[in-house]
């Protein structure tokens, strides 16, 4: 891959390769769920449960489209990873519930991805992450700003 000078265009194409990448050798590493079932999914563990939150929730929660996050969680419900329930206040809306199965999956997938981790933060500082994490937060509220300002 030829390095671009402008490191702003390191960033800006370098977040396609990465995320497909991630997503290719995460889906291969870990075999339980794919990283974007894994993300929902502990997006959703880490929301509050009382009362659960809906699909619409947390479409908001991981920036995703309601559709995309609809289709992952069908396959998550067959899967027995959550259950969709029909919400008490909105008959229109869903809620979800993350299941035991689903809890015990994530639980697996954190042990089973460690070795994933460590191999891919593997040559990068505190210090580098640190700034990398900074740089991204900031992209993602540029980005955040600009979809709203459209």
């Amino acid at each position: 891959m030829k390095i671009p000078e402008d490191k702003r265009h390191v960033l800006f194409g370098g977040t396609f390769i990465l995320a497909n990448k991630l997503q290719l050798v995460a889906d291969k590493w870990v075999r339980a769920l794919s990283i974007k079932q894994w993300f929902l999914l502990r997006h959703l563990s880490e929301m509050p449960q009382d009362p659960p939150p809906t699909i619409t929730m947390l479409a908001r929660e991981t920036d995703t489209s309601r559709q995309n996050v609809s289709k992952m969680l069908e396959v998550l419900e067959r899967q027995g990873y959550v259950r969709l329930e029909r919400s008490p206040e909105d008959r229109r809306s869903q809620s979800v519930v993350l299941t035991e199965a689903g809890a015990q999956v994530l639980r697996a997938v954190a042990v089973e991805g460690a070795p994933f981790l460590h191999q891919l933060f593997s040559g990068i500082s505190g210090e580098e992450c640190a700034a990398a994490a900074d740089v991204m937060i900031k992209l993602i509220e540029n980005l955040s700003r600009m979809q709203r300002e459209m």
